[in-house]
């Protein structure tokens, strides 16, 4: 969780300046990389067409030879340069062993998940999500061909506002996650670098 509040502090940080550079018609963000997934929590929809994964290292340097894998979902392409008015993300990290030029397939019951929905220049946090641990079933993750199938079935996502490591103003919310397509490497290190 701490890791992704220091990505999406420089997200922030970053913001003022790439939304007083795009105009409005950078509004269309081109073709994601598979389905889209949707999340719906305190009146909120966001949907998420990118899905890229990254191995952090340093996560990994600590567990005994296994992976820390990352699933990036975006509802904009960041890796294209330019971010749009309003921005949803959200992080799905987990230990396994494995490639590091591969996603591992399985089921894992011991991930975390958490990102922010949409957050603007008006609004820099945005809704602040997180599973809800206890509730939650496992992530899976199967591959046919060059296709990825992400799953979560139930999810609880808790939202609220992000306040030193804790969320007040809570709301817990039952959807289900699943995502089919493909899921390349992220181009680069994302938010580490």
């Amino acid at each position: 969780m701490k890791k992704f509040l220091m990505f999406a502090m420089a997200l922030v940080m970053a913001l003022p300046l790439a939304l007083t550079s795009c105009s409005d018609d950078d509004d269309e963000n081109g073709g994601s990389n598979g389905s889209k997934v949707s999340i719906k929590v305190e009146g909120q929809t966001a949907t998420f067409g990118y899905v890229y994964w990254n191995i952090d290292d340093e996560s990994s340097s600590l567990n005994n030879g296994k992976h820390y894998y990352q699933l990036e979902f975006w509802d904009f392409n960041f890796y294209a340069g330019k971010l749009p008015k309003k921005m949803s993300m959200f992080y799905l990290g987990f230990l396994a062993d494995g490639s590091t030029d591969a996603l591992p397939t399985g089921t894992f019951n011991d991930y975390d998940l958490s990102g922010a929905l949409n957050m603007s220049q008006n609004d820099e946090e945005g809704t602040y999500i997180e599973r809800d641990l206890k509730k939650s079933g496992n992530l899976v993750i199967t591959k046919d061909g060059n296709n990825y199938t992400i799953t979560i079935e139930p999810l609880y996502i808790i939202s609220g506002e992000e306040e030193d490591d804790n969320i007040s103003n809570t709301t817990t919310t039952l959807t289900s996650l699943k995502y089919t397509g493909s899921i390349p490497k992220a181009p680069k290190k994302s938010w580490e670098d």
